[in-house]
């Protein structure tokens, strides 16, 4: 006698329906699986997307500071330039090199630009 019962021809069709079906809900969880995995993070309102366009409104919110600071500091200086004449010299004396006719002006030449013009020189001599 055999060890195994004989198994009849409706269940083995049924087993191999069920097995078919068992493989195409696994497929439909996978697909979906992939397509929500994929559309969180390359999608336009995805976890990428997002993290980037965090990243650059922290750094525009840094350059509106900096830009606020500037515009302060150039209101201040317009301020001074209006109302105070002692600023005005003292930044013409900075910014031109302005100077009275009873003062003298010393301009300091780095030293590697001289050295460049002292070889010209002394090329030009030979």
């Amino acid at each position: 006698m055999a060890a195994y019962p004989k198994i009849s021809k409706s269940f083995k069709s049924r087993l191999k329906k069920s097995n078919l079906r068992s493989r195409l809900v696994m497929f439909g969880v996978i697909l979906g699986t992939v397509f929500l995995i994929l559309s969180f993070f390359w999608n336009e309102y995805g976890f990428i997307r997002m993290w980037i366009l965090n990243r650059k409104i922290e750094k525009l919110e840094k350059e509106i500071v900096r830009l606020k600071v500037e515009k302060h500091d150039l209101l201040w200086e317009i301020d001074k330039m209006k109302n105070d004449p002692e600023y005005i010299k003292s930044y013409a004396v900075e910014k031109y090199g302005y100077a009275r006719s009873d003062q003298k002006v010393i301009q300091f030449v780095p030293a590697d630009s001289s050295e460049g013009e002292l070889t010209k020189q002394i090329s030009e001599q030979k």
